[in-house]
């Protein structure tokens, strides 16, 4: 009998197509998913006020893992768990580095700025400012200075990784942490127990964390074809196509051979 399977996945430019935010190819396997039982949770630098309603549209009833792993929903009966440090914390430090570095947050953005660079419609703006434990950020200093940036920010005990088109400034806190928090949580279910086999999707630096903790890591591709990311793990599987094709592509690779 095969270990139950859980599937972790990144949502822009892997479930979600880039640019579109399109998911219609994926909808097929997100039902094969639902016929098996197999739980489909959402893992990515979303908020909840973005997070919950596309839950809701795909009608997955699982947790979701928020805001780069600093914040997970768990359902409308408890209270999420919050692993981040507070968004209030983060843009004090931010203010302070903007004595040294070039750069504009969320917060300096504003829904036009963010539905200008992000190419978002009005009405998905504002949930994507809703912040609780992180601040992306648009560069626009030297790249060399990244490296002094970063370490700034580590003396301030936050943390710098690179997603598809912002740098996201968060606590010591990653999708990885609320990856293991969530199959800790399915654990001690006894449909799951200690036996539950992993995958995570991903496309970007920022799903590592995420990715070498599955058993099964999946690396999308970019549009162009290019790969961001790589893990050094026999078990890694490389979709064919980017988006939500060749998330469902992958996907349905590992349930025919888990079936």
């Amino acid at each position: 009998m095969n270990s139950p399977l859980l599937v972790f996945t990144d949502l822009d430019g892997c479930l979600l197509n880039k640019g579109d935010y399109k998911y219609d190819a994926a909808l097929p396997t997100i039902d094969r998913l639902r016929t098996l039982e197999i739980p489909l949770v959402l893992c990515s630098s979303k908020t909840q006020a973005e997070m919950r309603p596309l839950a809701s549209e795909l009608n997955l009833p699982w947790p979701l893992v928020c805001e780069n792993g600093g914040l997970i929903v768990w359902d409308d009966q408890q209270p999420v768990t919050v692993l981040g440090r507070p968004r209030s914390s983060i843009l004090e430090v931010l203010q302070t580095a903007r004595q040294a570095y070039r750069f504009r947050s969320f917060t300096d953005l504003g829904e036009a700025g963010l539905r200008q660079v992000a190419n978002l419609p009005h009405e998905k703006a504002a949930p994507a400012l809703s912040r609780e434990c992180t601040e992306p950020i648009l560069w626009e200093d030297a790249e060399a200075k990244l490296v002094d940036f970063r370490r700034f920010l580590d003396e301030a005990g936050l943390s710098l990784t690179q997603g598809g088109r912002f740098w996201h400034v968060a606590g010591n806190v990653n999708k990885g942490d609320g990856m293991a928090r969530v199959v800790e949580r399915f654990s001690q279910h006894a449909k799951y127990g200690n036996s539950c086999l992993t995958v995570a999707i991903g496309d970007s630096p920022i799903d590592l964390p995420m990715l070498k903790l599955a058993d099964i890591p999946v690396i999308v591709p970019q549009p162009d074809g290019a790969t961001m990311i790589s893990v050094d793990d026999p078990q890694c599987l490389q979709a064919d196509l980017p988006g939500a094709a060749g998330w469902a592509q992958t996907v349905n690779r590992i349930l025919d051979n888990y079936s």
